[in-house]
């Protein structure tokens, strides 16, 4: 049975005759959609990092302003929370913070639109791939299809600003796989080549990157090309990954990637599956990743890929998401938008699918095809499915959805642009009145305000936040606390309320 399912043989239906598939103006369609999906991701490319996951952002900049400001060492990234310089955490490979600490240099300062460009370049360069890998199937109108999805879903426009590494860790997979696909269609060893760079680099950004080893695994299974490909392919991000982390967890005062990788699978074993879990992730999975307009095509595309040959790749590549979203567990998820993106190219490639079908009522002669009126009918039918199937689904869905999957509207995706002025007032404030060197502790349960105060220090939340731990942080050099509530703070030191606010309150002995 395994060889009647996966024989090698089989390899042409993995290739197939894309001949006439193909027209001129691809390839100028294709231009004018990446200047689109430019245009979209502009909006807000010099707004603070105060907007939706400004947490997640404000980690990842106060990387770049590390590099650019203490020691320009990719291998040695610090936060700005937990105590004062040097402050090493085991963070991701700092590829996105490193490139946009360069570009500080260059320009001659820290900037905003610099740090959120770096996001949008890797963004454009996911589309470019995208479309190679679909070109690689269905052929150049079905890429469009995949293009368009990447260009302009709600939720990959937003996350391709936003300054934090996971696009670029989609970017950099996509972009070993489309290698990989060149090389398996006849390409020299270059492709295989760069394809692993791009794939190890890729896996150090962000470890989820993983999941891409799914498709790829079955793509090299039909390829019949070299072991040793398949190996690089293993070895190298496993190596450096290793590395990386070998050299960063001995000196770092915070475990974050293998403290979070370690957490995730204990929970799994030990709780399993919440009973939530498969409401939680059938939420984000709707609105975040298929989203209403998308829902009906990626239904067809499943449809065309589980009625061919390209199921045995698409069937792995959803099990790696599968196996993802369990490790991550359902709450970090609702409160996670972004483990939702690595996703999004799959559906990308089900909408390619999806409109792929109309094309093969043309699949055959030219010449038939050219005086062929139904198959022309049969064509314009399938896409008015699609379209008015879409549109129906989009403004039916409040009805026949679960009410609480409702909740704070979800699928408001433009409020996610909106700043948190406070943490911004705030934090200007606290850069004006305090000295450069000034460790502050600042009672919140966020690290934002820490960030646009350019300074360096703790914070804690005002649940657990106690006199033990305010003796702590004096004893390790804290300057200041700043109470971000109304109400006077629970230290009879010198204190001063500022209309921005928050007290500061002098701790020094």
């Amino acid at each position: 049975m395994f060889r009647r399912l996966f024989d090698r043989t089989k390899l042409e239906q993995f290739q197939p005759d894309l001949q006439g598939l193909h027209s001129p103006i691809v390839p100028w369609i294709f231009g004018g959609l990446l200047l689109v999906a430019l245009l979209l991701r502009l909006q807000g490319i010099d707004q603070p990092f105060a907007d939706f996951h400004s947490w997640r952002q404000s980690d990842t900049a106060a990387v770049a302003r590390h590099f650019y400001e203490l020691e320009m060492n990719i291998l040695r990234p610090q936060l700005h929370y937990y105590g004062a310089p040097p402050n090493y955490a085991e963070l991701e490979f700092g590829l996105v913070p490193y490139l946009t600490a360069l570009l500080y240099h260059l320009w001659g300062g820290e900037a905003v639109w610099i740090a959120r460009s770096v996001i949008v370049i890797f963004s454009l360069w996911s589309i470019i791939s995208i479309y190679r890998i679909a070109n690689h199937f269905w052929g150049g109108w079905a890429s469009l299809a995949a293009a368009f999805v990447l260009a302009l879903h709600p939720t990959y426009v937003y996350f391709s600003r936003s300054y934090q590494p996971d696009v670029p860790m989609i970017a950099l997979a996509l972009a070993g796989l489309a290698n990989f696909l060149a090389y398996r269609k006849g390409g020299s060893l270059f492709h295989a080549s760069l394809g692993c760079f791009w794939f190890t680099l890729a896996v150090l950004v962000k470890p989820p990157a993983a999941i891409f080893y799914f498709p790829l695994a079955v793509w090299w299974f039909y390829s019949q090309r070299n072991w040793y490909v398949a190996l690089a392919y293993i070895v190298f991000p496993i190596a450096f990954t290793a590395a990386y982390i070998w050299s960063i967890h001995g000196i770092a005062q915070h475990p974050f990637v293998s403290g979070l990788t370690v957490g995730f699978a204990q929970r799994l074993l030990e709780q399993g599956l919440p009973a939530g879990w498969f409401n939680d992730v059938g939420h984000g999975l709707f609105f975040y990743t298929f989203t209403p307009a998308l829902f009906l095509p990626v239904l067809v595309g499943l449809w065309r890929v589980f009625s061919g040959q390209e199921w045995k790749w698409i069937l792995p590549w959803m099990v790696g998401l599968t196996a993802f979203f369990m490790l991550a567990g359902n709450r970090v998820l609702s409160l996670l938008q972004y483990y939702y993106l690595v996703a999004i190219p799959l559906v990308a490639l089900l909408v390619a699918a999806a409109l792929s079908q109309a094309e093969r009522f043309k699949e055959q002669d030219s010449w038939v095809w050219r005086q062929s009126w139904q198959k022309i009918r049969y064509t314009v039918l399938f896409w008015l499915f699609l379209a008015g199937g879409s549109y129906l689904v989009v403004n039916t869905y409040h009805w026949w959805l679960p009410q609480w999957w409702l909740h704070n509207e979800p699928w408001r995706y433009e409020r996610w642009y909106s700043l948190d002025q406070k943490v911004l007032s705030v934090g200007s404030k606290l850069d004006e009145i305090t000295d450069k060197d000034d460790l502050l502790l600042i009672v919140e349960s966020t690290p934002r305000t820490l960030y646009h105060s350019k300074r360096f220090g703790w914070f804690i939340d005002p649940q657990i936040f106690d006199e033990n731990y305010l003796e702590r942080a004096r004893a390790e050099g804290a300057t200041y606390l700043v109470w971000m509530e109304e109400g006077p703070p629970p230290y009879a030191g010198d204190s001063n309320w500022f209309q921005e606010g928050f007290w500061l309150v002098d701790i020094r002995e």
